[in-house]
C-alpha cells in the first residue's frame, strides 16, 4: 500500500476587508500586525495566537469519516523563536474539552520549517496554538494526511455561477478565482474551470474570459435557468467536469473554500461520492455568524417554510464551531441551497438538468429529487446578504407557493405537506393586515400552477417576473410619511399574544373587513413590519396600518378595503375549488412531463443555445 502525504487545507489570514471584520474566525488571541499581500502575521514578544478556529483549524473527525486518511499533519513556516501548542477539541454534552497532545519550543531565530504529526485520535477539530517567545514571523502552514493512492479520485471541478447586473460582486470573485486557485501552483489548478453565466447580459468577454473562465450570456431565466446553463456548459466543456460546483454572484468567497472542496473530492470514501457538499452561508452583515449549511422544509399548524437545520451559530465561539461539525442523519425534505453546492456529474446525468422554476425553491427540489445526502465542514462557506432585508412578496409568496405546488407535483416531494392549507393561511395572513397585493399573488401562483406544465414551459420567466413585482409594496422614505425618526423597531417585531377578544372580532370579521361598524373602528395607526412577521394584537379594529422596513427606513399605508377584501376571497375560493377538483389531473400532467422539463434538449431550446 503506497501512502501519499496530501495537503487538504492551507492556514490563510483575513484579506478581503469582509474578511478583517471577523478576524477571530481565522485567528483569535492577540491581532498582532497582518501582511495580507504575504498572507503573514508578525507577532511581538509574549503575543500568542489561537489557529484553532472555524476557517484555520482541521475537521479531523469529519475527515476520518468521510475519506480512508490513515494520519494527520501539519507543517508551518515561522520566522524567530516560537512555542507550538498542539491540540485537539471535542464537545461533550455543550461542554469544550481540550486536548494538549503535545507542546514544544522552537527556538531557531531564522526562518524554519515545523512538521509534526498527530497522534491517533477522535477529536473532531485539532490545531496548533503559537506563541512567540521573541519577535516572530508566521509564514503560513497546511495540514496533510497520509492516503492511500489508490483510494483518490480524477476530479476535474466546475464552478458555475449565476449573475444578474451584480458586476462589482462577480468581477471581484472572479479575480479572486483566478489569482488563489487557477494561477496557483495548487493541484486544483489543472482540474478546475469557472463558468460565469451572466442573465444580465452586462459583462464583457475582457471582465470575464482568461484560462479556465468562460463567459456565457444568458437570457434571464432566473437562477434555475442560469445554473441549468451553468450544469449544461460544465458537461460540454473540453474536458468533462466530474463535479459542478453552483455558487451564488452576490457573495464574498473564500477561495481556500474553494481548495478544500476539491480535496475533499478527492479523497471521499466510495459510499460518500453521490454525496452533495453543502457550504455554509454567513451573514455578510454580520460575518460572524452562521445562517445555514443545511437546510430542511418544514410545515406547522399555519404555514410551511424553509429551516435552518442547526442554530444560528457564532463562529468566534468555539462551542460553536463544534456544534456545527456535528454529522446531521439524512433526513426528510434535507436540501443544500444554491449559494454554495457541489454535485457530482454522475448525479446530474441520472436526475437531470433543475425545473424551469425562475426562483425559489429549485435548490430545494433539485436535492429532494435526488435523495442527496449532504456534507458540511467549518471553513466551506460564502459570505451573503441575509434574507429579513431582501424580502420581496413577488419572490417569497408569488414564486415560493406556485414552485412548491409544481414541485410536489412534478417530482413527488413535499408529500406529507398540505399545501393548500398553509396557502389558505398565508392568503388570510396578508387580508388580515389588508396587504391585498400580497393576497392576489397567492391566488395567482395557484391560478397559475393550475395552467399544467405548458405554462412553465412556454412563460418567458422575465416578463411573468416583471408583471407580478408590479404587486410588491412600492415604500416611500418615513420622513415623506410623517416621521420624523424611526418608530420603536422592538415593538412590532416582538410577538405578543392577542386578547381573547382580539382573536373573536379578527375571526368574525376578518379584522373589520366583513360586519363590522364602522363607528368602531379607531382612526388610530397601528405600526406592523412590512415583511412575513405580523402579530395581530393591537390591529383588530383599527383602519390603517403601517408597515414599516426598518432596515431602509421606509414604509407603506395599509388601508382597509372591504370591495377589494370581497372580490379577493370570491377569487380565492373559485380557484380552490377548481384545485380541489382537478388536482389528480393536473399533478399527472406535470408528472408526466417531469422527464421533458429537466432534459438537456428542454433547456438548450428554452435558452436558445445555439
Amino acid at each position: 500500500m503506497a501512502l501519499r502525504s496530501f495537503k487538504i487545507q492551507s492556514i490563510v489570514f483575513p484579506v478581503d476587508d469582509k474578511h478583517s471584520q471577523c478576524r477571530k474566525l481565522f485567528y483569535r488571541g492577540d491581532k498582532g500586525i497582518l501582511d495580507g499581500e504575504k498572507n503573514e502575521l508578525k507577532l511581538g514578544y509574549a503575543q500568542k495566537i489561537d489557529l484553532v478556529t472555524y476557517i484555520n483549524a482541521c475537521s479531523y473527525r469529519k475527515w476520518k469519516t468521510f475519506t480512508n486518511c490513515k494520519k494527520a499533519s501539519i507543517n508551518l513556516s515561522v520566522s524567530g523563536p516560537v512555542r507550538v501548542a498542539y491540540v485537539g477539541y471535542n464537545n461533550d454534552s455543550s461542554f469544550v474539552q481540550k486536548k494538549v497532545f503535545s507542546e514544544v519550543n522552537y527556538c531557531n531565530p531564522g526562518q524554519q520549517e515545523i512538521e509534526y504529526e498527530f497522534p491517533d485520535n477522535n477529536e473532531q477539530m485539532i490545531g496548533v496554538e503559537i506563541t512567540a517567545l521573541e519577535r516572530c514571523i508566521i509564514h503560513g502552514g497546511s495540514f496533510c494526511l497520509k492516503i492511500d493512492e489508490s483510494e483518490m479520485q480524477e476530479v476535474n471541478l466546475s464552478l458555475a455561477t449565476t449573475t444578474f447586473k451584480k458586476e462589482d460582486f462577480i468581477k471581484k470573485n472572479v479575480d479572486l478565482i483566478k489569482q488563489h486557485i487557477i494561477n496557483s501552483n495548487d493541484e486544483i489548478s489543472k482540474h478546475f474551470s469557472l463558468h460565469v453565466v451572466d442573465n444580465g447580459r452586462t459583462l464583457s468577454v475582457n471582465d470575464i474570459n482568461g484560462k479556465n473562465v468562460f463567459l456565457h450570456p444568458n437570457c434571464n431565466s432566473g437562477g434555475s435557468g442560469g445554473f441549468a446553463r451553468g450544469m449544461y456548459e460544465s458537461i460540454h466543456q473540453k474536458k468533462k467536469a466530474t463535479h459542478v460546483l453552483l455558487m451564488d454572484d452576490d457573495v464574498v468567497v473564500l477561495p481556500e473554500s474553494i481548495k478544500r472542496t476539491y480535496c475533499l473530492l478527492r479523497l471521499l470514501k466510495e459510499e460518500y461520492r453521490n454525496s452533495f457538499i453543502s457550504g455554509a452561508m454567513l451573514y455578510f452583515e454580520d460575518p460572524i455568524r452562521q445562517h445555514e449549511d443545511v437546510g430542511t422544509i418544514i410545515s406547522d399548524a399555519d404555514s410551511c417554510r424553509f429551516k435552518p437545520l442547526k442554530d444560528v451559530f457564532n463562529h468566534e465561539n468555539i462551542l460553536d464551531n463544534l456544534k456545527n461539525e456535528c454529522i446531521l442523519p439524512k433526513r426528510g425534505n434535507m436540501y443544500s441551497a444554491w449559494w454554495y453546492c457541489c454535485i457530482p456529474m454522475h448525479v446530474i446525468e441520472k436526475n437531470g438538468l433543475p425545473l424551469p422554476l425562475f426562483i425559489r425553491g429549485d435548490d430545494c427540489e433539485y436535492s429532494l429529487r435526488c435523495g442527496a445526502n449532504m456534507i458540511t465542514m467549518n471553513g466551506i462557506c460564502v459570505w451573503h446578504m441575509g434574507f429579513s432585508t431582501k424580502y420581496n412578496a413577488a419572490f417569497d409568496l408569488y414564486q415560493k407557493y406556485r414552485n412548491w405546488l409544481i414541485m410536489q407535483s412534478t417530482s413527488g416531494v413535499l408529500q406529507e405537506i398540505n399545501l393548500m392549507k398553509c396557502i389558505q393561511n398565508a392568503f388570510r395572513l396578508e387580508l388580515l393586515r389588508f396587504n391585498y397585493d400580497a393576497a392576489e399573488l397567492i391566488i395567482r401562483a395557484v391560478e397559475d400552477y393550475s395552467k399544467g406544465p405548458n405554462f412553465i414551459k412556454n412563460v418567458d420567466g422575465e416578463k411573468n417576473t416583471n408583471e407580478v413585482s408590479k404587486l410588491n409594496d412600492k415604500l416611500t422614505p418615513l420622513s415623506e410619511l410623517g416621521y420624523d425618526s424611526m418608530p420603536n423597531v422592538q415593538s412590532f417585531f416582538s410577538y405578543t399574544p392577542p386578547t381573547l377578544k382580539e382573536r373573536v372580532v379578527a375571526k368574525l370579521t376578518w379584522n373589520g373587513q366583513r360586519f363590522y361598524p364602522e363607528c368602531l373602528s379607531s382612526n388610530r395607526t397601528s405600526v406592523i413590519s412590512f415583511n412575513e412577521f405580523f402579530q395581530l394584537h393591537g390591529t383588530v379594529g383599527k383602519s390603517r396600518l403601517l408597515a414599516i422596513n426598518p432596515f431602509s427606513a421606509s414604509g407603506i399605508y395599509r388601508v382597509k378595503d372591504k370591495k377589494r377584501f370581497k372580490t379577493l376571497m370570491r377569487r380565492f375560493k373559485k380557484i380552490k375549488k377548481y384545485y380541489i377538483r382537478n388536482r389528480d389531473a393536473i399533478t399527472k400532467e406535470y408528472s408526466c412531463a417531469k422527464k421533458e422539463l429537466t432534459s438537456e434538449n428542454f433547456w438548450k431550446k428554452y435558452l436558445k443555445i445555439k
